[in-house]
């Protein structure tokens, strides 16, 4: 069985004690061949499909397009960090310093920072918080692709870009991580709220096995003796969910097309 949760920089000893807890949980609802340590994919997209995932995590834009069929949605995590509720989250949008008292449409032909056009955090939300100031189909005059939210932040933070949107769980992590980058930075607001980013399982899994990860799930967010790793990775919750919830995303990517707002 393989797992991961690849998505978040989280403090690597932290998570190695969470995802021991949460092992623990499983093997108690009858989960067998739980691996001891958690997978590091190189090829996400390969392997959110592989035919024995037992347990991932993923984006909210590609569950509800290129996955939506071939993975089962477990539910999402609640993150205690600024633009989370629940099991919604946000993307905080960065700016350099000396730009950081402007409003969003005062970026119209500035250069913006995405991470990759999959993504729900880096590309879509931030299209969605510029569509209401769009003409013509356009509103920045360049857009860089930079391959993660961390190099989109040095892209802002050098001047070869304005604006990046990062999704605000990473964002919290990134600015730690990557101080000297962040102190040049400033955040100007967060886009609208979405589903945060699912935990996914195989296609192949079974209910029966499905239901048992949600409960491993909910039981390890309570569980007494995971508390320090939890409060290291900010994971305050989880909500059992499935792929309906997800749909939003294709939707309102789908609707800014049909609006006009052309493709970056």
């Amino acid at each position: 069985m393989r797992c991961a949760l690849p998505m978040y920089p989280f403090p690597a000893g932290s998570l190695d004690e969470f995802w021991s807890g949460l092992r623990r949980y499983l093997q108690l609802e009858g989960v067998d061949d739980v691996p001891h340590r958690l997978g590091q994919p190189q090829d996400l997209l390969k392997h959110w499909q592989e035919p024995d995932l037992l347990l991932s995590q993923t984006c909210g834009y590609p569950v509800s397009t290129v996955l939506h069929g071939k993975v089962q949605v477990v539910g999402a995590f609640h993150f205690d960090v600024p633009g989370c509720e629940q099991a919604n989250y946000s993307s905080s949008l960065w700016v350099r310093q000396e730009d950081a008292a402007k409003p969003l449409q005062a970026f119209k032909d500035a250069v913006a920072a995405c991470n990759e056009r999959h993504s729900q955090s880096g590309y879509h939300a931030l299209r969605s918080a510029v569509a209401p100031f769009t003409a013509g189909g356009r509103f920045f005059s360049k857009v860089v692709f930079s391959g993660s939210h961390r190099q989109s932040a040095r892209l802002v933070a050098s001047g070869q870009a304005d604006i990046a949107a990062l999704d605000c769980v990473s964002a919290y992590f990134l600015s730690r991580q990557e101080p000297e980058i962040f102190s040049r930075l400033a955040a100007i607001g967060f886009t609208a709220p979405m589903p945060g980013l699912p935990l996914i399982t195989s296609s192949a899994t079974a209910p029966a096995t499905l239901a048992a990860l949600r409960q491993a799930l909910a039981a390890s967010v309570e569980a007494q003796e995971l508390e320090n790793a939890r409060g290291a990775m900010r994971i305050s919750g989880f909500s059992s969910l499935d792929a309906q919830d997800y749909r939003i995303c294709a939707l309102k990517a789908e609707q800014n097309r049909t609006d006009g707002l052309a493709d970056w």
